[in-house]
């Protein structure tokens, strides 16, 4: 916690992968007798707000400022809001739908499975937890593409998504 609390840059993937953690803290501190840091929510709430400097007009997250798209990027800081907002903290709306909805323009024009599977499934499951993933690009991908996902993660990501829609038996087979 120490280590991650002093990590010394800030561009949004770093914050972000400094503030993921601090959503379970309280929970651990509490189920380990530990203390829980009284500065926790400040924290989590300054990250949120310095990730959405990093947001673009089009949704999408620069590294150091409003910019590119890159949907790997895109997608975890994504889930970070997502993860923040089922923790209680508050997202901005407006930003968040706009992540959300670049996240979905995004897939709409990205076809390479064998090059980009792993960005395609992380968005896919984004969006899935947050009830925006198209079923029909989730079965087609489990029924018809699931072999071009070459990374272990990439295909739970696809079967955590179908499962998160209902489609068990596609989900099954696709962990499988």
């Amino acid at each position: 916690m120490t280590a991650l609390d002093r990590y010394p840059y800030g561009c949004s993937e770093q914050t972000t992968s400094r503030a993921m953690p601090l959503l379970y803290a309280a929970e651990l501190s509490a189920a380990s007798g530990m203390e829980v840091d009284p500065y926790l929510k400040d924290r989590i709430d300054k990250a949120i707000a310095r990730i959405m400097t990093f947001q673009s007009s089009s949704g999408s997250f620069g590294l150091w400022g409003p910019g590119s798209s890159d949907l790997w990027l895109d997608a975890y800081v994504a889930e970070f809001l997502t993860r923040a907002r089922e923790a209680g903290y508050t997202v901005p709306a407006q930003g968040f739908g706009a992540a959300l909805d670049n996240l979905q323009s995004q897939l709409s024009y990205t076809t390479e499975v064998e090059e980009r599977g792993t960005e395609i499934a992380y968005a896919l499951y984004v969006l899935a937890r947050n009830r925006k993933a198209a079923i029909g690009d989730l079965r087609y991908y489990a029924d018809a593409r699931i072999d071009a996902f070459t990374s272990p993660m990439a295909r739970a990501q696809l079967a955590a998504a179908l499962a998160l829609n209902g489609d068990n038996p596609r989900a099954d087979r696709a962990f499988a």
